[in-house]
This record gives C-alpha cells, sequence and structure tokens, in this order.
C-alpha cells in the first residue's frame, strides 16, 4: 500500500459504509467522492433489479475510469465507492489493472460487516425496496460471500460491525486520506 495514494478503491456489500466513509474522506478538499453506482442509475433506469450485463459493466467501468482520471488530471485524489457482487471481483480486478497500468497509486478497501449489520444498516435508511427483508438477507449474504474471493487480500478487509464512522475512519482512513 502506498503511504499516500491519489485513489482509495472502497468496496463492499451494499449497506456496509462506502458512500458514508466515502463522504467522510471528501470533506477533504483534495478528496473527490466518485460512486459507481451513480453511473448505473442512468444504465438500469426503469428496470431495479435486474442483472447487470457484461456489456453494461463496460460501459459503466470506462465512464467510471475517465472520472478517476479527470479527477486526477485536475491534481484531486479520488476515492471510489463500488458494489462487489461477483467472484471473481471484476470491477475491482478492472479499477486496480488500469490504475496500474497508469501507474498511479491507491489502495483497496473492504467493508465487511456482519449480515445483521447490514441488514440493521439498509433498513434504517428506510428506502422503499429496501424493505423485502427475505430477498434483502439473500443479497446480503451473497455480497458478503464474494468477499471470500481468494481476490480479496486479507489486508483489505475492515470489520465494520461495531465501529462509528468516525471511528472506522480514525483507525483506517485518517492515515490514508489526509496530509
Amino acid at each position: 500500500m502506498s503511504a499516500r495514494p491519489t485513489v482509495i478503491l472502497l468496496a463492499g456489500p451494499a449497506g456496509s459504509g462506502k458512500s458514508t466513509t466515502a463522504a467522510r474522506i471528501a470533506e477533504h478538499r483534495q478528496w473527490v467522492h466518485l460512486s459507481e453506482d451513480d453511473h448505473w442509475v442512468s444504465i438500469k433506469a426503469g428496470r431495479p433489479g435486474e442483472l447487470r450485463t457484461r456489456q453494461e459493466q463496460d460501459i459503466v467501468q470506462q465512464q467510471v475510469l475517465r472520472r478517476v482520471f479527470g479527477v486526477l488530471s485536475d491534481g484531486r485524489k479520488a476515492v471510489l465507492e463500488l458494489i462487489l457482487y461477483e467472484d471473481p471481483p471484476r470491477p475491482l480486478l478492472r479499477y486496480q489493472a488500469a490504475l496500474t497500468a497508469e501507474r498511479v497509486d491507491f489502495v483497496t478497501m473492504v467493508l465487511r460487516p456482519t449480515v445483521e449489520e447490514l441488514l440493521r444498516r439498509i433498513q434504517s435508511r428506510g428506502r422503499t425496496n429496501d424493505m423485502d427483508r427475505p430477498g434483502l438477507r439473500a443479497d446480503a449474504e451473497h455480497q458478503l460471500r464474494v468477499l471470500d474471493s481468494p481476490y480479496i487480500e486479507e489486508d483489505w478487509v475492515v470489520d465494520t460491525t461495531d465501529l462509528t464512522l468516525e471511528r472506522a475512519y480514525e483507525e483506517h482512513f485518517r492515515a490514508i486520506a489526509e496530509p
């Protein structure tokens, strides 16, 4: 891990704390919070719950990489959050490969709370489509199983089950995010 990366790849299941952690990091003016989900919204508009195709993944990942490299060319740093939903975790591997090819210093962090904590967080958001508890549990369990992939290195994983946002930031992100 680079002591001062210019990109943080922040991955994990829905409800793991990626968005709030990325927003906390982006409170520092040199960091820009980017979300892969923002690009999926336009691709999957009107078709929620539909599986992501390889062609759509290519489109989204190309868009995201253009945004990341645009941020870097402006002299800023990027924290990119993304959901891991398949093994191998192709989106993460693609971002890592692209950053490595361009010799960009980056760090990968994977947030991993327990299933029960994920469900609690997701339901506390109060979104209508998050209220299907049986389907939600299956999705959470699947996304956590993806984190068992041999492509996910143990030292990337942060158990956020019992961590507040500030404690997670202090323990795992402050040294990376602050000058």
